[in-house]
């Protein structure tokens, strides 16, 4: 059984042609296929999720409000490309968001997800993460995902303001599924994830990976690997205060990060799909 499932893992992940070799650790291949999506009114993080077949291969996924709240017809994506040294080095390149004024993202018609067919430069150096890592309710049953799992999530915060580094990759940051029931995703429309995020961090992935998750009526453990969804948001509480002089409000973050479950995202692409070409 855990020859078979790790067998599933390599077809289910493929490393992008490289000089270099990379771990096939879903961090690492995550990390290369998340993005800060630049423009002059707002930033935000995308991540594109590859599929085989004739329908389009690279899907560029993240929160609906970070395109919706963009001016004009393109934005910039912060890609990489891979030296000869097998360093990464930036590459800028114009991505087209809108034709006359019209999204070319499909959106979910509730949910904050969007979906961009996307085609790279050749140069640029992006993994090849499936589609099929998306966790649907099956498979969050299948894998007994419960509150207190440690969750995973790389992003852009404070895009604006804060450059990790010059090659232009994300920050992964932990924390634990903090909200429970999770299933039927249909119902709970998202969960809440224990990390402190930010502006800049909408549209990121967060995933579930565990090398040797114990399941019930499993003899060996498996290599759990899932995406679970996109950030949508965080929740802040509101404090209002009076002095002799003074009166007003201030804001604080409750370390929560909202995340819309994969299942939107996979929704989403099926309307994708559907859309006259």
């Amino acid at each position: 059984m855990l020859r078979i499932a790790r067998i599933v893992l390599a077809l289910l992940i493929t490393i992008a042609p490289s000089s270099a070799t990379w771990a096939a650790d879903l961090g690492t291949q995550l990390m290369l296929c998340t993005f800060k999506l630049v423009n002059p009114k707002t930033q935000g993080t995308v991540f594109v999720l590859t599929r085989e077949g004739d329908r389009p291969a690279r899907l560029l996924i993240t929160a609906a409000h970070v395109l919706e709240q963009m001016d004009g017809d393109e934005a910039t994506l912060v890609a990489r490309k891979e030296t000869a040294d097998q360093q990464f080095e930036r590459l800028n390149f114009a991505l087209k968001i809108r034709r006359e004024k019209k999204p070319l993202w499909t959106r979910h018609p509730t949910q904050d997800v969007a979906v961009l067919p996307v085609e790279l430069p050749p140069e640029a150096h992006v993994s090849r993460v499936s589609l099929a890592l998306l966790a649907t309710d099956d498979m969050l049953r299948a894998n007994e995902v419960h509150p207190g799992d440690l969750l995973r999530c790389p992003g852009f915060p404070h895009a604006a303001q804060f450059e990790p580094n010059a090659a232009g990759f994300p920050l992964i940051r932990l924390g634990c599924l903090a909200s429970f029931p999770i299933v039927p995703t249909q119902s709970t429309k998202s969960l809440l994830f224990d990390f402190n995020t930010f502006e800049g961090d909408s549209g990121a992935p967060v995933y579930l990976e565990d090398p040797r998750r114990v399941l019930a009526g499993r003899p060996e453990p498996v290599h759990t690997q899932l995406i679970l969804g996109v950030v949508h948001g965080q929740h802040m509480i509101d404090e209002h205060f009076r002095t002799v002089y003074q009166s007003g409000q201030t804001r604080h973050r409750m370390g929560l990060a909202i995340v819309t479950h994969a299942s939107a995202i996979r929704e989403t692409i099926e309307l994708l799909d559907a859309a006259p070409r």
